[in-house]
């Protein structure tokens, strides 16, 4: 279905008002034949769940957002179960709903705004987990040529935040398969025997109880109050031990935490990127601030974290007219009504040009900001 001069204001997670010259949405994947009659040449932007992307004020375009949400088992064995979802359908709905069925693999997702056909374009992660790890195929539309077609995970050509679908925005996500085990523990005693079973289980629970009480503190420190320390949280969660629920209960709970909720505040979660670079580069970063945290990427390679360099620079908790840094988690950009996105756009540039000045290192945006 056609509208003209559409307003995609409550359809981005930033909360900017921008207008689009065409907005269409579909169901059916027959209705996409109506672009054939749409001499749709490059003017064209996809849109999913408008929570990573910062849209400009006018798109002299179409704007193309799917919106069914089916789900359907494809496979289904003992060690394994590929379901298949709609683009439509809201992601941590998704994630909800494989919980709820005992389907274990995306729980450490939990939250992540958005919907499930833009999870592969960005192939978006959390605490050591990415969602390219689940992916078996995305099923696709070729806007240019017409053409329906499905590409497997390596035919994704998945990296960190990255895929082909960046690179070739003609291709429109109409489904994805995952890949996720049937029931708590599949993995952790496939291919083995009882005896090391019994072994691995054991020192996850040591390693559990180690981490949880690393995580707590109580004390004057906290004037008597509890305290969590997310640092061991990444750990914790890569645990197979732990079930599904417990953990999204867990991330649930910490996002819910640390990262502002789009319905009171306009943002789109973390803006930048954690550059990964060589250990030794990530040395002499550290000699400029010992605070900055880094993270194992490769044998070769350290993240890097973006939120760090951002705050040694001076910029948590910092505004400017209608655009701020959350104070508590410096990745993310702030719009605090009546930000436009040339406002946003500029407001990252000088962020990020106070990390290249002190850091001589350059932080990119994950989201992707649409030209004007």
């Amino acid at each position: 279905m056609f509208k003209s001069k559409f307003s995609l204001r409550h359809l981005n997670k930033f909360q900017v008002e921008s207008v689009t010259d065409k907005y269409f949405s579909f169901t059916k994947d027959e209705e996409l034949s109506e672009l054939k009659n749409y001499n749709l040449g490059d003017n064209y932007l996809i849109l999913g769940g408008g929570s990573n992307i910062l849209l400009p004020c006018e798109f002299s375009g179409v704007v193309i957002q799917p919106k069914s949400q089916k789900i359907e088992i494809i496979e289904k064995s003992k060690q394994r179960i590929i379901v298949r979802s709609d683009a439509g359908l809201d992601w941590d709905e998704f994630v909800a709903i494989t919980i709820k069925h005992g389907w274990q693999g995306l729980e450490n997702l939990t939250s992540i705004p958005g919907s499930v056909g833009a999870s592969p374009v960005q192939n978006i992660g959390a605490y050591g987990a990415e969602v390219s790890e689940l992916i078996a195929n995305v099923n696709c539309y070729d806007l240019k040529n017409h053409t329906f077609l499905t590409l497997s995970n390596q035919e994704c050509e998945f990296s960190y935040r990255q895929s082909i679908f960046k690179r070739r925005p003609e291709l429109l996500v109409l489904s994805v398969e995952f890949i996720l085990m049937p029931k708590p523990f599949t993995q952790l005693f496939a291919n083995r025997s009882l005896l090391p079973c019994a072994a691995v289980v054991v020192k996850e629970a040591v390693l559990a109880v180690l981490l949880i009480l690393k995580s707590i503190r109580i004390g004057t420190s906290t004037s008597w109050k509890l305290k969590v320390n997310f640092e061991y949280l990444r750990q914790f969660l890569g645990l197979s031990i732990i079930s599904p629920t417990i953990k999204r209960v867990m991330v649930k709970y910490i996002r819910k935490k640390t990262m502002p909720d789009p319905k009171n505040i306009g943002n789109n979660g973390c803006f930048f990127k954690s550059p990964v670079v060589e250990q030794k580069e990530a040395a002499r970063i550290k000699l400029i601030d010992p605070a900055i945290k880094t993270y194992e990427d490769s044998d070769s390679h350290l993240k890097v974290s973006a939120g760090d360099l951002i705050k040694s620079c001076g910029w948590a908790g910092r505004r400017i007219g209608n655009v701020s840094i959350d104070k508590n988690r410096p990745l993310v950009i702030l719009n605090h009504g009546q930000a436009s996105s040339i406002e946003i756009l500029n407001f990252s540039l000088l962020v990020q040009s106070s990390v290249t000045q002190k850091f001589q290192l350059k932080i990119e945006p994950e989201v992707v900001i649409v030209a004007e």
